[in-house]
């Protein structure tokens, strides 16, 4: 049996994906499927070629092993991953609609403006907050795509066409996804030149939701019949004290997150990165006021970054408020890893982007 027979029949058995978009930026099987609407790929159109094995955080991802590589140092906080220095970050000049303090959207808005980018992948989103990776090259696109969506997103799934246009790109993204990223960085692979991905952004994740659709119950659904708030007319998702949040022009609703675990997708139950620990620069709320946002940085690469930010005016920098709450949510992230129950299994099996149906010959 081959490793990628082996890899496919653990995809097919629950240890799945983790809908970061990878893959689909390279694999034929999934360039048809995104090419023909509704239409499953032949499996005879996979190559072979290793690639979904070899990059997918799932099938292998040690951070202690590849921190010295990326940093050069290994850590010292085994919760949070090695970082060079920490801030509880604000941003003096905040555009509309950002989440907290907005320091993700200034950053990209800074590297674009300086021309040390080219573009930057960033997860946008429709009319219904289903979320939607785009390649942006204006700091008018980078604004748009402001605000959490909370809902699993194919984040890489842009990768292919924006390194084939790009030479220096930013990337913004989850734990898992900066983990896949990583790994394909790692390979050094001319067909595949990551190395152009210059500055990688990691956002705090906690847990994702699936969106709902084809008969599957998600967030979208939760929203309208629980919340009582049509998804065209939401304005905002947050998460504070364990709740999230729905607001749109009037309200805000919202509910315990332990209430809608059931809507969590599956397999981050199983993910202990709550900090995004590969990232140049993490970003996140937890440990700072309402109006910061934690920065733990990482690289030299992202320590600079942050220094030209503050020289500029874009960032004010000051003491992160509370180590404690964001080692706690770390800790329970840790903690909660367990084996999939064999319902979760099932819904993966069924729902996720890729090879879990190429075992199954392409059958849903």
């Amino acid at each position: 049996m081959s490793q990628l027979d082996v890899f496919h029949r653990n995809l097919a058995g629950g240890d799945s994906c983790l809908h970061c978009g990878l893959c689909m930026s390279y694999c034929a099987w999934d360039a048809y499927e995104a090419t023909h609407p509704g239409q499953q790929g032949d499996p005879t159109i996979c190559r072979d070629c290793m690639l979904c094995f070899r990059v997918c955080t799932r099938a292998h991802s040690n951070h202690a092993e590849l921190e010295p590589e990326l940093f050069g140092a290994a850590r010292e906080n085994a919760l949070l991953g090695y970082y060079r220095s920490a801030w509880a970050a604000k941003v003096p000049l905040k555009s509309a609609g950002v989440q907290d303090a907005g320091v993700t959207t200034a950053l990209l808005t800074f590297l674009l403006e300086q021309k040390q980018i080219d573009a930057a992948l960033v997860t946008g989103r429709d009319a219904e907050w289903r979320p939607q990776p785009m390649i942006a090259t204006t700091p008018a696109e980078v604004q748009a795509a402001a605000g959490s969506k909370y809902t699993a997103a194919a984040a890489l799934s842009q990768l292919k066409p924006a390194l084939e246009q790009f030479t220096r790109l930013a990337f913004v993204g989850t734990p898992c996804q900066v983990a896949s990223l990583r790994n394909l960085q790692r390979r050094q692979d001319s067909r595949y030149p990551a190395e152009r991905i210059v500055v990688v952004l990691g956002l705090f994740c906690a847990e994702s939701f699936t969106y709902g659709e084809r008969g599957v119950r998600g967030i979208a659904q939760w929203v309208e019949s629980d919340l009582g708030i049509p998804l065209t007319s939401a304005t905002r998702f947050d998460i504070k004290k364990n709740n999230l949040l729905v607001s749109d022009a009037e309200r805000t609703e919202g509910r315990p997150l332990g209430e809608i675990r059931d809507l969590s997708w599956p397999i981050c139950h199983s993910c202990q990165d709550f900090t995004a620990e590969l990232a140049d620069i993490s970003i996140g709320a937890v440990g700072s006021k309402a109006d910061e946002n934690t920065l733990l940085v990482r690289s030299a690469r992202g320590a600079e970054l942050v220094e030209q930010a503050r020289e500029q005016g874009i960032l004010e920098l000051g003491e992160v408020r509370s180590f404690a709450i964001l080692e706690k949510i770390a800790q329970d992230k840790h903690a909660r890893r367990e084996e999939l129950m064999p319902e979760e299994a099932q819904f993966l099996l069924k729902r996720t982007i890729r090879g879990n149906r190429k075992k199954a010959g392409g059958k849903d």
